[in-house]
């Protein structure tokens, strides 16, 4: 039997592996179980032992799993040891990284990406560019690649970030003034290529959750433009909600 499974995009170790993922972390395979022996997973998928291994190796790094020799794999946990969870409870938190530092790679006035211009529908022009890694605290694990854009006026506060534990739109009201008035969210699927995945530490393709930030002044005025590309299993919101109630007259 060979598996549904059809995405001639990403490897297809990478392929496997989110299909593993899924199974595990949605608690279709239990913590304690044992996974399908490697012959058996390369008759499902219709791959080679190799590539069975190497989508196992990826479980197995994220702490999913622990594989012995003539014992096979069993499920560890139901969630990934290296993802970075941040908990969401007010606006404030949901547009930061709080417990993260940033490592910059290159900074300077650039021609805004011509794959975000297209995805945000805005004209390419020059803004001041900081790029670089932001790892958590309390790992050396790097939980994004981030893409920061300000209008070149505001170089001078995306100029403190790796030396400032505040983000880029904290520093510019601070000295500036720009207040936020409205702040938008784009989250969606995608994959790493080549000149980022080492970086990152991933292999080139690996699928990955990229998220948009598009800050707006009280002129309506957009002044930053943050994208941040986090490889899978690697960062996780949690958002926390309560239904608002209205009293009763």
């Amino acid at each position: 039997m060979t598996s549904d499974i059809d995405d001639h995009r990403r490897p297809r170790y990478q392929i496997i592996a989110d299909d593993l993922i899924n199974k595990i972390t949605s608690n279709r395979i239990s913590v304690g179980s044992r996974l399908p022996s490697e012959k058996e997973l390369c008759s499902h998928y219709g791959v080679s032992r190799y590539t069975v291994r190497e989508a196992l190796r990826v479980i197995k790094e994220m702490g999913l799993v622990s594989i012995r020799r003539g014992s096979g794999s069993i499920v560890l946990s139901s969630q990934p040891k290296n993802a970075h969870v941040q908990s969401i409870n007010s606006l404030s938190e949901l547009l930061n990284y709080p417990e993260t530092s940033f490592s910059l790679i290159k900074s300077g006035m650039a021609m805004i990406d011509g794959n975000l211009a297209n995805t945000l529908n805005i004209k390419k022009e020059v803004w001041f560019q900081i790029s670089g890694i932001r790892r958590s605290n309390s790992s050396n694990t790097p939980i994004c690649w981030q893409d920061v854009y300000v209008l070149p006026e505001y170089r001078d506060a995306a100029r403190q970030v790796p030396l400032n534990h505040r983000a880029v739109h904290q520093i510019i009201e601070l000295h500036h003034g720009s207040l936020i008035e409205e702040a938008q969210l784009n989250i969606f699927a995608s994959q790493i290529g080549r000149p980022l995945a080492k970086h990152l530490e991933v292999q080139e393709g690996a699928s990955a959750m990229t998220i948009i930030r598009l800050y707006h002044d009280n002129t309506g005025r957009l002044f930053e433009i943050t994208r941040s590309i986090h490889p899978e299993g690697r960062f996780i919101y949690s958002l926390h909600m309560k239904h608002g109630k209205k009293n009763s007259e």
